[in-house]
């Protein structure tokens, strides 16, 4: 039989056990699982780009002329962003080798005029692409950019 004293420990324990103990065993069981979510979902997102300006899918319809020397060639401008382009379907001419190029590119009836530096280059089936830093700007630079 139950005395009053042990009615009165049991009235105790239940609350204590619902508010203090039930959580601290949840969080117990928890915390691996969060542990093992962090370190797995970190790995993805380890290498993802910190960049300090927004970049801008251009259309297709974004054209860009680019002068080496005496030659002049066309590419297609994919991505954009205030400090740096990225340009596609380039010939086999471009390398690290050619530091800084004249870009222009003609949108909405247009010329932007630019000088760009070339951080990396690569293969792709259609040509070389690639990515490179605006060294300067025409002024209008940033009205293209706000309308793509």
């Amino acid at each position: 039989m139950f005395h009053s004293t042990d009615i009165i420990i049991y009235l105790w324990l239940v609350p204590a056990f619902s508010l203090l103990f039930l959580p601290l065993a949840i969080a117990a069981i928890g915390f691996p699982f969060i542990m093992t979510r962090h370190v797995f979902l970190s790995r993805k997102t380890i290498y993802k780009e910190k960049r300090k300006h927004p970049r801008f899918s251009s259309y297709k319809d974004t054209f860009a002329k680019i002068t080496v020397g005496e030659t002049i060639c066309s590419a297609l401008v994919s991505d954009v962003s205030q400090m740096g382009i990225c340009l596609k379907h380039l010939p086999d001419m471009f390398s690290y080798k050619i530091n800084k190029l004249p870009v222009v590119i003609s949108k909405y009836g247009i010329d932007y005029n630019l000088m760009v530096k070339t951080k990396w280059v690569t293969h792709t089936e259609s040509g070389k692409q690639i990515g490179a830093e605006i060294d300067t700007a025409s002024p209008e630079w940033n009205q293209f950019l706000l309308q793509s």
